[in-house]
């Protein structure tokens, strides 16, 4: 069951247009003390808006727009509004009355009424929220104008607000998420996906109430507030107009693409053995994990994939180069961070915009694409970093003296005779129950896509911090654990690698080349099921004065093919370096 947050409308409204909203309703004499109101109407002033336009000949288009909304009866209610009226034939009717019923109350007659009570009095610059919650600029000296329209007659007076007609139409300037959908561009594929999951819930504090019919209260204008999971998940309030994003929107050509290329990562089986107890006695434990829908699983999970990595927060770090950055200019930037702190570079962020057209919105912008030009390695088959010390990831012991020791080795303390980057600055240490034991661990492999990873394991020696030891080598056997083609688990390195063994260096910190392997399902998304990976030392007796029985391991790398063969013809290219877990 989905657990739903409401994120609720913002209506401005300060002390002073509460103020003004009750000087409204007092007498003549009162309302020509406080406001420099049109005479000419002053016997209207006891009316609502709505009476006031009607028999307004010059907003004959736009009442009759206010009656096709069903805005006549609101602005003939007793709450106080302000509205905005563009005068006959100062813009398109024909094509504004064309517009769908929802659109038109949103894009246009929302767009020109507000609540409360804004007269137009002296030098003013007031910043005003519409119903459609939109953030106008009204004010002037004298002559006044709301967001560059200019106001044809101010001040006219009503018993629940005021009217003040304008020489033209408010322009609509959708926001991010209002521009998701398929008016202007070919994108309802992810337009659907993202209102998928979009719920409302309604307001009654802010809603206009009508009569009360068999003892349930009905709405004259029902306000709902409207919340979106996806604004959480992905840390990306499109919606919100006092915000600044970048977001990559894909046409339907580049959605089926990119999703095509992403479901080979996402390969699922509806059965598969997951060995909740990896020892190799009789405590060993296998269960079988059931899949109720592999469709409807690899679906959302790919879905989520591609629209998880789509947002910029324009304000943070170099994201802020994105503001000025326009149709066919090549991106220059140290790197982007994506709203999930995903961390893409510079050679990669300059390939996401590329032939991508900006199209400017009230909370940024989006960039219209026909290709997610992302490699895959950067978004959904990103390397995989297992950091040895995680007790969360280990799962059986075997000829082990006790818990393997976390070992920090904090900047400053690594022996600077010993080379090599120790990731986050921590170790640990296997050591053996006994001089003539061996050894071993197994840790399980989170996050695993159905794909081929060079696989490499980080070994470290005895003296990372002191000189005062003998060093030795380790060697030691790897071997994987993970469900085949038929979902039956296997455990055995037969058919990982040739090379059964491995030696790690005695003198650095040691990226050891473990092989190739590829994984037959995903792991990701299944919940906390995963492959794993057994490491134990291989010494013999007679070779204990050669070799070092202790295990010392940094991390495990599960590096994408893909990834590894670019990065061999391309040594210098950076890229975030994988998930740690």
């Amino acid at each position: 069951m989905k657990t739903m947050k409401y994120i609720y409308r913002r209506w401005a409204g300060s002390l002073c247009c509460g103020a003004a909203a009750a000087l409204a309703l007092v007498s003549c004499a009162d309302w020509d003390d406080h406001y420099d109101a049109d005479t000419a109407l002053l016997d209207t002033q006891n009316a609502t808006i709505w009476q006031n336009i009607e028999k307004n000949g010059n907003l004959s288009q736009f009442a009759s727009l206010l009656k096709k909304t069903g805005y006549d009866a609101i602005l003939d209610a007793s709450q106080t509004f302000t509205v905005w009226a563009p005068v006959d034939g100062s813009f398109d009717f024909e094509t504004v009355s064309a517009l769908s019923n929802d659109r038109l109350k949103k894009e246009f007659i929302e767009n020109h009424i507000a609540r409360n009570n804004y007269p137009a009095s002296g030098a003013m610059n007031l910043r005003i929220y519409t119903m459609n919650e939109k953030m106008m600029r009204f004010g002037g000296t004298g002559g006044y104008s709301i967001q560059g329209v200019g106001v044809d007659r101010a001040n006219l007076a009503a018993g629940n607000g005021t009217i003040h007609t304008l020489n033209g139409k408010i322009p609509f300037m959708q926001n991010i998420y209002e521009s998701l959908n398929n008016y202007q561009f070919p994108i309802d594929s992810v337009s659907t996906y993202f209102h998928s999951y979009d719920v409302k819930k309604l307001n009654e504090q802010k809603s206009v109430q009508g009569p009360t019919l068999n003892g349930e209260i009905t709405y004259l204008d029902s306000i709902f507030d409207e919340h979106n999971d996806l604004f959480i998940r992905y840390q990306a309030l499109i919606n919100r107009e006092d915000s600044n994003y970048s977001m990559l929107v894909p046409t339907n050509e580049a959605w089926l693409k990119a999703k095509t290329q992403v479901q080979k990562y996402f390969h699922y089986l509806p059965s598969f053995e997951f060995m909740e107890n990896t020892s190799t006695g009789t405590d060993k434990k296998k269960v079988t994990v059931n899949i109720k829908d592999v469709k409807y699983l690899q679906d959302s999970v790919v879905n989520m994939m591609l629209t998880g990595y789509l947002f910029y927060n324009n304000n943070l770090y170099d994201n802020t180069k994105l503001n000025k950055l326009q149709t066919g200019e090549p991106l220059r930037c140290d790197s982007l961070y994506g709203t999930t702190l995903s961390k893409v570079y510079s050679e990669d962020a300059a390939r996401l915009f590329e032939n991508a057209l900006r199209v400017d919105k009230s909370n940024g912008c989006i960039w219209v694409t026909d290709s997610l030009r992302m490699r895959p390695w950067t978004v959904w088959n990103p390397e995989l970093i297992l950091q040895a010390e995680n007790t969360v990831f280990q799962s059986s012991l075997v000829n082990v003296a006790d818990q393997p020791q976390r070992v920090y080795v904090v900047p400053g303390t690594q022996n600077p005779e010993v080379t090599g980057h120790l990731s986050a600055n921590s170790y640990i240490e296997v050591q053996p129950v006994s001089q003539s034991t061996n050894p071993g661990i197994v840790f399980y492999l989170p996050g695993v896509r159905s794909t081929t990873y060079s696989i490499y394991i980080v070994t470290v020696p005895a003296n990372i911090v002191s000189n005062n030891y003998t060093t030795k080598p380790s060697r030691f056997k790897v071997s994987l654990g993970y469900a085949n083609e038929q979902g039956k688990n296997e455990d055995g390195d037969s058919k990982w690698t040739v090379e059964s063994q491995f030696v790690s260096d005695s003198v650095q910190i040691d990226t050891i080349y473990l092989g190739d392997f590829t994984f037959p399902m995903a792991y990701a998304g299944t919940g906390n099921y995963y492959p794993y990976m057994r490491i134990n030392s291989s010494v013999t007796s007679r070779e204990r004065a050669n070799f070092d029985r202790t295990l010392r391991i940094d991390c495990i790398i599960l590096r994408p093919k893909e990834l590894d063969d670019y990065l061999k013809e391309h040594p210098d290219y950076e890229y975030d370096r994988g998930i740690d877990n």
